[in-house]
């Protein structure tokens, strides 16, 4: 046990003296391992008295209080002196929404209420929570008390049964009463007549932080230079990076290194500063889908998407040649104009609730396009008829709408407006299913 509580020690001891260098060192511009050396020797005697597993067992004892917690109520509001060592972890529910439980966090809790010793609270929570042995964590074992535990405490002189305790309500937080504190914003909730809840509003720090580090661990450099730089010379970033815009700073006494502690052990780690994600309001679109109140074609189809495919089809239409590969071409490019009308018809038919066409708006559409874009119509869409007249109606537009977008466009004729209608048919018959 001695070894499991001192390899822990001593791994917090090297992020101490790794903190101090990065700290002293970070103005430099060329740093050597000379200078890594110097700021680690000037720290070493402080980091070893700090570390040390009798001293740290006598802080713990002396001056450690259970003020761990989950919901600081100073981000509320920092002018309350004592925050209660509340711990609400919450419960996983694939609901999709962002909330205490749901979110894989780095750090469980927070410490709020005294700077001096967030940090030595902060790690003891993080000892008691580390797993000693098949899936037992430290916690557990002054739980059942077991022996190799006390018979430690004991070698230096602590009290098991005060260390116990302690260390209990440090895990679990200390129970206490539901109640709002008038230094609190509360919301009056009401549930059904004459009740009500009356919500105090705090923070899930813990939350607000994994969002902040989350965000920050996006801004990717590599030797010197921002990823960002890549995009902007076109150069191949492996994995690639990501970017959020309109991020707002707020700051909990950044600057002011006592007072940040006040708040919270996280907030003295991220310098003070938290983020706010923008929370806009949706922006409405024009619909993209537009119901036709007399012609389909006039009114949903925009000859203007259509305008590529119809200059790609006059550009093999122009070209002196008769042979299967410009056949393919035209014939292709077709079958793409036609698909696209038959998927916007689909559209309608799907976004659309049963019976829309029945409508007063609507009472000028034709019957055949009724029967076409509505669903409740099904039955009647049986008929092959409908079929045949629809395909004449397309295939006349898509001639149409050629000749309308290109200015010297080939006259065709009725030859060509039967070939079309059969591309159509054809089309119509191997979507079955759908029209």
């Amino acid at each position: 046990m001695r070894d499991f509580i001192v390899n822990f020690l001593e791994a917090k001891k090297e992020d101490f003296l790794q903190a101090k260098i990065n700290s002293k060192l970070s103005k430099k511009k060329e740093v050597t391992d000379e200078d890594r050396l110097k700021v680690r020797a000037e720290n070493q005697f402080e980091a070893d008295e700090k570390y040390n597993l009798d001293t740290w067992l006598e802080n713990i004892i002396r001056k450690i209080k259970p003020n761990v917690t989950t919901h600081p109520a100073k981000f509320t509001n920092a002018k309350i002196d004592t925050d209660t060592a509340q711990i609400f972890l919450g419960h996983f529910r694939n609901d999709g929404y962002l909330r205490t439980g749901n979110v894989h966090l780095k750090n469980k809790v927070d410490v709020s209420g005294n700077s001096a010793t967030n940090t030595i609270v902060f790690e003891l929570y993080e000892l008691l929570d580390s797993v000693v042995e098949a899936d037992q964590k430290l916690i557990h074992k002054f739980e059942s008390n077991d022996e190799s535990l006390k018979k430690l405490i004991h070698q230096l002189n602590g009290d098991f049964d005060y260390v116990q305790e302690k260390c209990l309500k440090v895990y679990y937080g200390e129970k206490s009463v539901n109640q709002t504190h008038g230094s609190i914003r509360q919301v009056y909730f009401p549930i059904q007549q004459d009740q009500y809840h009356l919500l105090s509003v705090k923070t899930a720090s813990m939350l607000m932080y994994e969002l902040k580090n989350r965000i920050d661990d996006m801004d990717i450099w590599i030797d010197k230079q921002h990823a960002r730089t890549f995009k902007k010379d076109n150069k191949f970033l492996e994995g690639g990076f990501s970017e959020i815009f309109g991020i707002t700073e707020i700051g909990f006494s950044h600057g002011d290194f006592l007072k940040m502690g006040n708040y919270s052990y996280l907030n003295v780690r991220n310098k003070g500063i938290s983020y706010l994600l923008p929370s806009y309001p949706p922006i409405l679109e024009k619909r993209s889908i537009r119901l036709p109140k007399t012609d389909y074609f006039t009114q949903s189809l925009y000859r203007k998407n259509f305008q590529e495919s119809f200059v790609q089809l006059h550009k093999f239409m122009q070209l002196d040649l008769n042979n299967i590969d410009i056949r393919n071409a035209i014939q292709n490019i077709i079958k793409y104009v036609i698909d696209q009308v038959l998927l916007k018809a689909l559209t309608i038919r799907e976004y659309y609730e049963d019976g829309w066409s029945n409508q007063d708006y609507y009472i000028g559409l034709p019957k055949l396009q009724r029967i076409w874009l509505d669903q409740i119509y099904m039955k009647q869409r049986e008929d092959d008829e409908w079929r045949n007249d629809v395909s004449r109606e397309i295939a006349r537009w898509i001639l149409l709408s050629y000749e309308k977008v290109i200015a010297d466009a080939f006259k065709l004729g009725t030859d060509e407006l039967i070939d079309v209608k059969q591309h159509v048919e054809k089309s119509l018959q191997q979507a079955k299913e759908f029209f």
